[in-house]
């Protein structure tokens, strides 16, 4: 097994033939930050088990075969992974990374997993591609067959955004779900809000489920407001409506018919 490390002070000299090691476990120590920008640049590790390129002009690492990505709390691992940086610029900060196959982004408390995952650096953006998706954190996870977008270029209006069969389950079992979901994000990573649409659904931890086209939840108030196709079901009772407002700590469902004239209807059991 070999082992190479790479240091800014020495890596205009080493020619990129010298990183590609076939079926051999490479490691490089780079001295730029790789997947987040921080203030002030932190050791990064790329290994792979089968070949690691460099090329220079083009600014361009990919690492072939279980290949790795470390940087302090962040760890991104795939079968492959391509790094990519402006050659031009002082520092040589990686811009972007694309990972494929088995992928797997520790990002501290926060894992993500996928079949391919684009990362924006400097705008702590990436999309993360399925059929099955997950992203996972102490306060819940989120799930897709589609994809999943992390956006948090602006810390005041970060979002996941989830698409085909989309769930959110919290840490308490609640959850949201639709073919598509997206949940708007406090500056610490808590929910705010959460929006469905397509076959919305809620379900919670007590059995209540609520249905409907479209759904906006908000989980300061553990409230829902459902719009078009509304059912709301509680145990043996079922109610429908083309609108419906659901307190769902306090069991509360108020149904509300729309301009068509359609009533509202309850099928109740004592």
């Amino acid at each position: 097994m070999s082992e190479i490390k790479l240091n800014k002070a020495r890596a205009h000299n080493r020619p990129a033939a010298c990183l590609v090691a076939a079926l051999t476990y490479v490691a490089i120590t780079l001295c730029h930050p790789a997947l987040a920008q921080n203030a002030q640049s932190t050791p990064v590790s790329i290994e792979a088990r089968i070949s690691l390129e460099w090329d220079q002009t083009k600014g361009v690492y990919i690492a072939i075969g279980d290949a790795i990505v470390e940087q302090d709390d962040k760890r991104l691992k795939a079968d492959e992974i391509i790094a990519r940086y402006d050659p031009q610029s002082k520092g040589r900060d990686l811009t972007d990374v694309t990972a494929t196959g088995s992928v797997v982004f520790v990002n501290g408390d926060n894992v993500a997993r996928g079949a391919k995952l684009d990362y924006i650096i400097g705008d702590e953006t990436y999309d993360l591609a399925g059929p099955q998706a997950i992203v996972t954190s102490p306060r819940g996870r989120m799930t897709a067959t589609g994809s999943i977008t992390y956006n948090a270029s602006d810390i005041a209006k970060k979002q996941v955004v989830a698409s085909g069969a989309a769930a959110y389950e919290d840490d308490t079992g609640r959850v949201v779900e639709g073919e598509r979901v997206v949940a708007f994000l406090a500056e610490d990573g808590s929910i705010k809000t959460i929006d469905a649409k397509g076959e919305a659904k809620v379900v919670t931890p007590k059995g209540i489920v609520a249905t409907a086209d479209r759904l906006n939840y908000v989980a300061a108030t553990d409230r829902a407001d459902l719009f078009g196709n509304v059912k709301i079901i509680d145990r043996d009772n079922i109610m429908r409506g083309a609108r419906a407002e659901v307190e769902f700590d306090k069991e509360i469902s108020r149904l509300l018919s729309d301009n068509t004239g359609k009533r509202v209807t309850g099928v109740l059991k004592p």
